[in-house]
């Protein structure tokens, strides 16, 4: 426990020199506090998505001659929801202190709303159709997520180079080490829950750039 505490306290003094840096650790620490807020409502009410997205399937105008059919729809559409609420929120909890990509937008099957009580818009599988509202979302979260779980370690020399490039190389090789850990994290998340409907937006600090790698090559092309 002891050591999971030294972690997270070498992480946050790592994240506040990072942003001290950039002077932007205004921004990252509200980024931190609404994530942390974010996952703590997710965790505890993610289960609320079951009897909303019952409810929702019984009363849409899509089963409307068939209420049952549209319940029983709605029940498993609320499984889904609740496991990817749930796990997100999770993440968010567990993991407030990382960075994190700037958002999930055409990267997931988004949740109906930002929060599970709520009405919102339901998500059609099917339109335009299968392939591109939910194939694609669900393949781009899932390579995403395997692209930064076995590439994360590219942000480290990236981020190290650019230190030295701007003269600061103790910061290069914080942010690398918090990016990189970050990294993983997202990616093991990403696919482990890429079939699943999660929210579209990250409320943290985000990443510098889309890929691991893009810190070094930004370097080398300079």
């Amino acid at each position: 426990m002891k050591a999971k505490i030294t972690i997270l306290v070498l992480f946050l003094v790592i994240a506040f020199s990072c942003s001290t840096a950039q002077g932007a650790s205004g921004d990252l620490f509200t980024g931190m506090g609404k994530k942390l807020t974010k996952g703590v409502v997710n965790v505890l009410t993610g289960w609320v998505e079951l009897p909303m997205q019952t409810m929702k399937g019984y009363n849409s105008d899509k089963y409307e001659n068939n209420k049952l059919l549209g319940g029983c729809v709605g029940f498993f559409k609320g499984i889904s929801y609740t496991i990817g609420r749930t796990a997100w929120g999770a993440l968010e909890l567990a993991g407030f202190w990382t960075a994190n990509p700037e958002d999930n937008v055409g990267m997931c099957i988004p949740l109906d709303a930002e929060y599970a009580w709520e009405e919102g818009k339901p998500y059609d599988y099917c339109d335009p159709n299968f392939t591109e509202a939910t194939f694609k979302p669900v393949s781009r979260k899932f390579l995403r997520g395997v692209g930064n779980a076995l590439f994360g370690f590219a942000e480290f020399p990236g981020q190290v180079a650019k230190g030295f490039q701007d003269k600061t190389p103790h910061i290069g090789i914080m942010k690398g080490l918090w990016f990189w850990y970050s990294r993983e994290i997202y990616g093991v998340a990403d696919v482990a829950t890429a079939i699943f409907p999660t929210p579209q937006d990250n409320p943290g600090y985000a990443f510098d750039q889309e890929y691991s790698w893009d810190a070094f090559v930004d370097v080398i092309e300079k």
